[in-house]
């Protein structure tokens, strides 16, 4: 890859070239770039650009960042609930009180409250 990627809005998308050459002669890119990049700008956003309120864009938003961030962290949360199930069983048996896991209990009511509040926002 060269040292700069090219960008130009095309029928609402961005088409991006390391080459100009090659952008007029496989895309018929003549005109200017509506944007340059480094070429390690354009590999921190992992590629992704597009066009957002009439500009060129570059990676993710903060919204996108952020509900990746809610996601990976409420699996986190179900596997620590998942982990930790075997709680409720013993003490559904009889083989264990709730007094005896009442730091685990509390701590999974937490985590289902985390869970319910990075799913509504």
């Amino acid at each position: 890859m060269g040292d700069t990627v090219y960008l130009w809005k095309v029928d609402g998308r961005v088409v991006a070239h390391t080459d100009l050459g090659a952008a007029a002669q496989l895309d018929g890119l003549s005109r200017e770039p509506d944007k340059q990049v480094t070429a390690a700008e354009w590999s921190a956003a992992g590629g992704l650009a597009r066009i957002i309120d009439g500009d060129i864009f570059l990676g993710k938003t903060d919204e996108e960042k952020q509900a990746e961030e809610n996601t990976s962290r409420v699996a986190q949360l179900k596997k620590y609930l998942f982990e930790t199930d075997y709680i409720a069983a013993k003490i559904a048996e009889g083989a264990a009180t709730k007094e005896e896991y009442t730091d685990m209990i509390e701590q999974r009511a937490a985590w289902r409250a985390e869970i319910e509040e990075k799913i509504a926002g």
